[in-house]
């Protein structure tokens, strides 16, 4: 291990004293809060680090190293630590991802990963308001981008389905549409279906954030 990633291990594994449940770690003041506290102030070396982090790969390294030494109510606690004290989570949680072994708590980072990063929005549109097609892309740093695909024929939606973007490259048009543009036409859609009693495909939510940008 280099220099700069034994040092960030060791800066990190100090502040993780706060967590209490760590066994190898050095204790620390029952007074002071612990770091997955709900109430804990975004202040303090943790929060420090966790700032740094970001713009340095050999600590970044050194974070995905000594999660990966923890036991896994300490990676949930860890995950939950950096969820709260970065302002941008989404570099130090695909770090954890990549070193984290159990199905279970993979599926939890990805979760944490789609609710809390900051995704690119882009939407395609072909044919008419009476029958066309439709494509909400969502695109997150190191994750595979994905897209609701909607199509409707004489005013109604016949299909919904979420796909990895990459197999309906050939289908995309070549420029996208305005967020507002591909709202407005798929809105009554929507609503109508909703409102006959037709259920949504699983995952659906995820897509929510185009109607609040529109």
């Amino acid at each position: 291990m280099n220099e700069v990633k034994q040092t960030t291990l060791t800066y990190m594994l100090q502040g993780l004293g706060d967590l209490g449940s760590l066994r190898y770690i050095r204790p620390v003041k029952q007074a002071r809060p612990g770091i997955a506290s709900a109430n804990r102030p975004r202040v303090g070396p943790f929060a420090t680090l966790i700032d740094e982090i970001l713009d340095d790969d050999s600590a970044l390294d050194g974070l995905a190293f000594a999660y990966s030494e923890l036991e896994e109510p300490d990676r949930q606690a860890l995950a939950r630590a950096v969820l709260q004290d970065s302002g941008n989570p989404t570099k130090a949680l695909l770090a954890l991802l990549t070193v984290e072994e159990s199905p279970r708590l993979q599926q939890r980072l990805v979760g944490l990963i789609r609710k809390h990063g900051e995704p690119e929005h882009s939407a395609f549109l072909t044919g008419t308001e009476t029958n066309g097609c439709a494509w909400l892309v969502l695109s997150l740093a190191g994750m595979e981008a994905e897209a609701l695909r909607l199509t409707w024929k004489e005013n109604q939606l016949e299909d919904i389905e979420i796909k990895p973007r990459a197999p309906l490259e050939a289908e995309l048009p070549r420029a996208p549409t305005t967020i507002g543009m591909a709202v407005e036409r798929l809105s009554p859609l929507l609503w109508r279906h909703i409102r006959s009693g037709q259920e949504l495909p699983d995952g659906v939510e995820r897509f929510a954030g185009f109607f609040s940008l529109s």
